[in-house]
């Protein structure tokens, strides 16, 4: 499991569990839930994953390296909906992917929701965190699965290395 180079905290919707990302054949995120229950066959699966950025492309960027990553590990990925959030000091990038995939030999429709984060380092702005939380579940289950992401994500602060929550700026 990877870690975060900036600690967050969250709130769980109600129903997700975490997991542990390896089990599930995951390597490169610092944080894995599922919602086991979910109507369907598909478990939705919630992750949170992130690192340094030394370069200075932009973040719509980073976006488009995201999508073409899913391509990689995809059948066929559309970009369906794209909009920048947040604001200068920590800007962000809401996505939305239509996937068809298979796995284990069956073929899925899936959506994938990405919130895409930058926090600037204000000591040296040629120093940001991207983090890029992402919710995956069957086309069918969007409707309900994207409410609670966005609820999810209502809950998301960083965290300063004290233990207190930290405005963008102070990361």
């Amino acid at each position: 499991m990877s870690k975060l180079p900036v600690p967050v905290e969250f709130r769980l919707p109600e129903g997700w569990e975490p997991v542990r990302p390896e089990e599930w054949g995951v390597d490169n995120a610092a944080f894995m839930a599922v919602r086991r229950d979910a109507p369907g066959d598909y478990v939705p699966i919630l992750s949170i994953s992130g690192d340094w950025r030394l370069d200075y492309i932009t973040l719509e960027t980073i976006a488009d390296e995201s999508v073409e990553l899913a391509r990689a590990q995809a059948d066929e990925v559309e970009l369906l909906d794209r909009k920048e959030i947040g604001s200068e000091e920590a800007p962000a990038i809401l996505q939305l992917l239509g996937v068809t995939a298979t796995i284990d030999g069956r073929g899925w429709e899936l959506r994938q929701g990405q919130v895409l984060s930058g926090l600037v380092d204000v000591k040296d702005p040629s120093r940001r965190v991207v983090v890029i939380y992402t919710v995956t579940c069957a086309a069918e289950q969007f409707d309900v699965v994207g409410r609670e992401f966005q609820a999810f994500m209502s809950t998301v602060k960083p965290v300063a290395p004290d233990g207190s929550h930290s405005s963008p700026e102070s990361s």
